[in-house]
């Protein structure tokens, strides 16, 4: 996230369950990473929600390289 956004990550958490997460229940050693696609001007689950298209660049961007890392250096560069 560091080289799409140019500043250091915050972890940040909230919101509610997400049943795509039960997967662990039935295959405990899979891994889940969930990546919203959002930013404050969003207003997520309002009636008149939006997402700037470049949010929507950056986090498959995000998630490319992440995947493409994990593949060569191994899970979180281990």
């Amino acid at each position: 996230m560091k080289d799409v956004y140019g500043r250091d990550v915050t972890l940040y958490g909230s919101g509610g369950s997400i049943p795509l997460c039960k997967v662990q229940e039935t295959l405990p050693a899979v891994e889940v990473t969930l990546l919203g696609v959002e930013e404050p001007q969003s207003l997520i689950h309002a009636p008149n929600e939006s997402v700037d298209p470049s949010e929507i660049a950056n986090t498959a961007l995000v998630e490319a390289l992440f995947q493409q890392r994990c593949g060569t250096e191994g899970w979180l560069g281990n």
